[in-house]
């Protein structure tokens, strides 16, 4: 009976997505806008410029491809447009990837080997899953490298979430949403210029979802969230020269916890009640001023990030046992940009990290030791980039590099009383550097371009500094401070063709990964102790496509149409110390969609296609093939009366049995129909 009462409910909101189908208008009328690829870009440099000009390649989510995406978070928007990495689990951890590299499993912001930027600056977590989009104007996705100018963590690349600011005329919306597994979502906005001084940008957004249903599996139990998002930016512009920035969000996040019958990794237990809190928020203030009539700019920015993990895991009461961390950290970053002349430009300048982990415990609601310690992380760094735009900006050269210094400190946990632990702090630097140049022919139409940088990710406090006993593992943990960072160096070529109504990249990259940090466990003196070395290489080399065609510009059509697709293939991703595949990294991925536009509608059919890779199965402990998986999604949006929108999204249109990780099927065909109020 349950079974059917949602059938009958699909069916019926099936038949709401189809609705706005009926009101599109016979003749034609002015094509619908739809977002093009914004043309600027800042994330690969630092500074605002063409993204032809920058010969870096730039992947750019625009805020029309992030409204038409059906999802809600950018771990969610990543795994439908950016081939690289995904790993969702359920509830709210999902880290990304680019290149063979991804962020922490866990979140944690420092242990990722992808860095996660919010207008330029650490977001605070690698956690996707914690990152809504309501306030986000567009994504930009370096790929490869971008140590040089952004320091640790930043090995496959960067993504940079660009806020929104409150451009143009003051306006505002109020929606709603609903759709299976008692999905509820509200959400409400405004911004816009007050004055020629001032302009904001403010939204709040509560969501919902209880556990959802399989395909093959039947029920997920233990997989419901709740979100509640609040955020905004304030700009004073107090002259043409200066402007200030205030900005910041909030994320109350809370979520079940998945657990296993009898230990085994695949099956969900509906009677252990468990729960967590990942909440997150960060503040910053931005400062922007040009100097001697334009020629130097500075850019500073003061920012405070908060990042909480709390796992509730408790039988009973899931208060009775619990693990929490909570990192903090206050940084500032600071760029000069001296404009030297027309063909010129010099950037410089410095980041200021400091950090703090609090780590505690409950077991049988007594204190009890987490089985992370705490630490305190301090990075100061110098960065330098030139760039060169030659030959009447047919050839561009951009070559940067970055200085940074660490000092680490492992220290003890909040609760739980240690055996020996040695509080020991150290220290350590290293240098990144990386060049790019591209060639432009044919009036811009063709561009030639090739890089070479290295990536580094700075080992972390126990890895360097530990020295501790755990009574409840047994474990001795000792940190090695003689370990290098991991280290990447990367080399990748490729080609732009620009055409009207169309454009086609292709890259090629290989990438050699060196000094892996993996853990050692021994024997000494009977007591078994974990320490940390560096200890295997690997390559990393694949092909890279980017089509981007609107081709009723091609074809002078009477409605707005176009197609995109991201493909990467990774011809090669061998562990030299083991001699099989890296786990976690897909033979291929490709990722298309077709968006279509008409009077006030408009509509997006996606599809992700994820080849196999390998993976360590945690029921048996052994490394095996995870198989090929594909999926579809559509969403369909209509604007009526200037001022409605209604919009539908069809989640895995043809109810196909998938996975991002092992262990975490993912929801049967689901539906999704809100209604909006724009003013």
């Amino acid at each position: 009976m349950k079974n059917k009462r949602r059938m009958r409910c699909e069916h019926f909101l099936f038949a709401l997505t189809l609705l706005p189908l009926t009101q599109v208008p016979a003749l034609a009328q002015d094509q619908a806008d739809t977002e093009a690829v914004e043309d600027m870009v800042v994330t690969a440099s630092r500074t605002e410029e063409r993204a032809i000009d920058v010969p870096i390649t730039t992947e750019v989510i625009t805020r029309d491809q992030i409204e038409m995406s059906g999802v809600n978070d950018i771990g969610d928007l990543i795994g439908k447009y950016v081939t690289g990495h995904y790993h969702k689990y359920s509830g709210i951890l999902s880290p990304v990837g680019l290149r063979g590299f991804k962020t922490d499993s866990h979140g944690s912001d420092l242990n990722g080997y992808v860095l996660l930027l919010i207008d330029g600056h650490r977001v605070g977590t690698g956690n996707a899953a914690k990152l809504n989009l309501d306030r986000i104007e567009k994504v930009e996705v370096i790929k490869g490298p971008s140590s040089a100018l952004y320091g640790s963590a930043a090995m496959g690349g960067v993504i940079n979430l660009i806020t929104k600011k409150g451009d143009g005329e003051l306006g505002g919306s109020i929606g709603g949403e609903i759709g299976s597994f008692d999905y509820y979502r509200g959400q409400a906005s405004m911004g816009g210029e007050v004055n020629d001084k001032i302009r904001f940008f403010a939204s709040v957004s509560g969501e919902t979802m209880d556990d959802y249903d399989t395909v093959d599996y039947g029920t997920a139990y233990n997989t419901g969230v709740d979100k509640i998002n609040v955020g905004g930016n304030v700009v004073y512009t107090l002259n043409d020269a200066h402007a200030f920035r205030l900005g910041g969000n909030y994320s109350d996040l809370t979520s079940e916890s998945p657990d296993w019958a009898g230990d085994t990794y695949s099956y969900y237990d509906s009677t252990t009640e468990q729960d967590n809190d990942k909440s997150t928020g960060y503040t910053d203030l931005e400062y922007n001023g040009d100097y001697l009539n334009g020629v130097l700019h500075w850019k500073a920015v003061f920012y405070y990030l908060w990042d909480k993990n709390q796992w509730n895991t408790g039988t009973i009461d899931p208060e009775s046992n619990q693990t929490k961390y909570i990192d903090q950290t206050l940084g500032t970053d600071h760029q000069f940009t001296w404009k030297i002349n027309d063909w010129n430009t010099l950037l410089a300048g410095f980041t200021l990290d400091s950090l703090e982990k609090e780590s505690s415990s409950v077991v049988n609601y007594q204190p009890s030791m987490p089985y992370t310690p705490g630490l305190d992380y301090d990075n100061q760094a110098v960065f330098l980039q030139d760039s060169l735009d030659l030959l009447d900006n047919r050839l561009n050269i951009l070559a940067a590099v970055r200085y940074d210094r660490f000092d680490v400190t492992t220290k003890e946990a909040e609760t739980g009383t240690y055996e020996n632990f040695n509080e020991r702090s150290e220290d350590y630097s290293h240098v990144s550097p990386k060049i790019g140049v591209g060639m432009k022919f044919l009036d811009e139409m063709l561009r030639v371009r090739a890089n070479m940088g290295e990536g580094f990710k700075s080992p972390t406090a126990s890895q360097l500094s530990a020295d501790y006993y755990h009574s409840s593992t047994g474990m001795h943990y000792l940190g090695n401070p003689d370990l290098d960072p991991e280290t990447s160096m990367t080399y990748d070529v490729g080609f732009d063709v620009y055409l009207e109504g169309l454009t086609f990249k292709a890259d090629y990259f290989t990438t050699d990964y060196e000094d892996k940090i993996v853990d050692e466990t021994y024997d000494d003196n009977g007591v078994s102790t974990t320490t940390y070395v560096n200890h295997g290489d690997a390559t990393i080399s694949g092909f890279e496509f980017s089509l981007e065609w609107a081709f009723s510009e091609t074809f002078n059509l009477p409605f707005a149409g176009s197609f995109w697709s991201n493909m990467s293939f990774n011809t090669e991703k061998e562990d030299e110390l083991t001699g099989e595949d890296i786990l976690n990294v897909s033979d291929y991925e490709i990722k298309s969609g077709l968006t279509m536009g008409y009077a006030g509608f408009q509509g997006q059919l996606s599809h992700s296609l994820v080849g196999p890779q390998m993976i360590k199965n945690w029921d048996t402990y052994l490394t095996e093939e995870k198989d090929s998986f594909d999926y579809w999604d559509l969403t369909l949006r209509y604007r009526f009366m200037e001022v409605w929108e209604v919009k539908a999204s069809i989640l895995n249109i043809f109810d196909q049995d998938y996975e991002w990780v092992m262990g975490y099927p993912m929801a049967e065909r689901n539906y999704r129909i809100g209604l909006t109020y724009n003013f």
